[in-house]
């Protein structure tokens, strides 16, 4: 049943004097709800004309979220778009979800006074209503994994109900079963994270027991920085500030640092991006990062004693130039930036980055006798715990994450090239997806180093490592597996 709640005309004199009516309604702008007076917000049928309930209540919530953005001084807000409220639902599990019977919720009628709007159906109790989840299999949500598709439950009871002399349909199934995949490594690919594989130090368990002994994840830069985990955040300089501001606060409660041209917030460790044509250096930056489309010498001057002095370097032609400079001048860091722009939006997005540049700054290191009289850190296609522990056994000492936690918190790509955020993820959503994304990540590159025998992740190294790929063994000189 459909109930239009059409509502009356809307007359107001003391609206009508101040300009701000229609002819039978209040004068407001559906994008942002806002009346001509900036301070007035509308709403319903009063302001957009007779609707339906859900519509009236849907003009609420849009109200509400200009109205906050309003009171918490936001000058230009994040279009609002409804959130989604399954988020964080309870997965639906059964063992005996095929033998489950249908549950028909009981009805009432419509009562002796239909126009009193009685409770004409009862509603499902929390058990039926997930013994119900359950036995509606072919959404997939009581599976808790989108590995396990529809399709191959359906073969699977396909091929349990077929009769065995019915082989027609038996070969059938075999041959749809037998079809080749699409070549995963076509001519061409690129050298990638995912072709590298660790060597496991013993294949039944691991040689590291979480529950005995502990494997160290923290570092420093320089012996000068304390970092609680080996990353960095970096992306959010021109994000809606609702944006940053939520990435913040995962920041600070990670304990973790970022990596821009502006600060992420007064209590979150800045690597400060210094460009030629950017801001001055801050004394507020824990770190100063400078920048440049080509290699030129710098000024350097440390605005208080601690603070970190490093170089950008996205080319490898300047590398040869770059390091031999930064030992002399005695930086503390090299950001080696594997995309070739890392001031740019979201530069991972456009393709694979050139894990080259890491392997070169290690032979040059080498070369010169000074390997780890430097600290490297990597950007660059980075999204998980498992990509930062191949690339700290390369040699990096930390890594930066970019639109990895830019999806994390609600990211959507447009064009293939960006990220666009919208208002369906609550302050709370993005804070905690940032805490859950560094914590997991930490994680993650701790259970690399216990499958290799390592008590701390600073001692992965090259020899963890075997490549898949010809291209990959390469870009990153690991050796190829099966080769010598």
């Amino acid at each position: 049943m459909v109930i239009a709640a059409v509502g009356q005309k809307s007359e107001s004199d003391d609206l009508d004097q101040r300009g701000m009516m229609l002819p039978d309604r209040v004068r407001a702008d559906f994008d942002g709800m806002r009346t001509d007076d900036p301070k007035v917000f509308a709403a319903g049928d009063g302001a957009f004309g007779g609707s339906t309930i859900v519509m009236a209540m849907h003009h609420g919530q849009r109200a509400a979220y200009y109205v906050k953005a309003f009171l918490e001084g936001r000058q230009n807000p994040m279009p609002y778009r409804t959130p989604y409220r399954t988020r964080h639902v309870p997965v639906a599990q059964d063992l005996e979800w095929e033998k489950l019977p249908l549950h028909e919720p009981e009805f009432f009628g419509l009562g002796e006074k239909p126009i009193d709007f009685p409770e004409i159906e009862s509603t499902y109790s929390y058990e039926t209503a997930r013994r119900e989840a359950a036995r509606c299999y072919r959404c997939d949500a009581e599976t808790g994994s989108a590995d396990y598709s529809v399709q191959h439950r359906e073969d699977i009871f396909s091929m349990a109900r077929t009769n065995p002399m019915d082989h027609a349909k038996l070969q059938a199934m075999f041959q749809r079963r037998l079809r080749p995949r699409q070549n995963p490594f076509p001519e061409g690919r690129p050298a990638v994270l995912d072709d590298l594989t660790f060597l496991p130090a013993n294949l039944s368990r691991l040689v590291i027991d979480p529950y005995r002994e502990a494997c160290q994840v923290s570092t420093d830069i320089a012996a000068k920085y304390e970092l609680a985990q080996p990353f960095f955040v970096t992306g959010f300089d021109n994000a809606p500030a609702e944006v940053r501001e939520a990435v913040a606060a995962g920041l600070k409660a990670s304990n973790c640092g970022s990596v821009g041209v502006k600060a992420m917030g007064e209590s979150v460790p800045w690597f400060q991006l210094v460009t030629p044509t950017g801001a001055v250096p801050s004394k507020d930056a824990t770190a100063l990062i400078f920048m440049g489309e080509a290699f030129e010498s710098i000024e350097i001057e440390r605005l208080f004693p601690d603070q970190l002095i490093g170089l950008a370097v996205s080319s490898l032609a300047a590398l040869e130039r770059v390091i031999p400079y930064a030992l002399e001048q005695k930086f503390d860091m090299l950001l080696l930036d594997g995309t070739a722009n890392l001031d740019g939006e979201w530069p991972e997005l456009a393709g694979a980055p050139d894990l080259r540049i890491l392997r070169d700054a290690i032979v040059i290191l080498r070369r010169l006798k000074q390997e780890e009289a430097i600290d490297l850190v990597y950007f660059g296609g980075v999204r998980s715990g498992t990509d930062a522990a191949k690339l700290i056994a390369l040699g990096a000492k930390a890594v930066v994450f970019g639109a990895a936690v830019g999806l994390a918190v609600g990211g959507e790509i447009v064009d293939g090239n960006t990220l666009r955020f919208v208002s369906d993820y609550s302050d709370l959503d993005r804070s905690q997806a940032t805490v859950n994304i560094i914590k997991a990540s930490s994680g993650e590159a701790s259970m690399m180093a216990r499958c290799t025998g390592k008590t701390k992740l600073q001692n992965l190294e090259p020899e963890d490592l075997r490549s898949i790929t010809l291209a990959t063994a390469q870009a990153t000189g690991i050796p190829l597996a099966g080769r010598h």
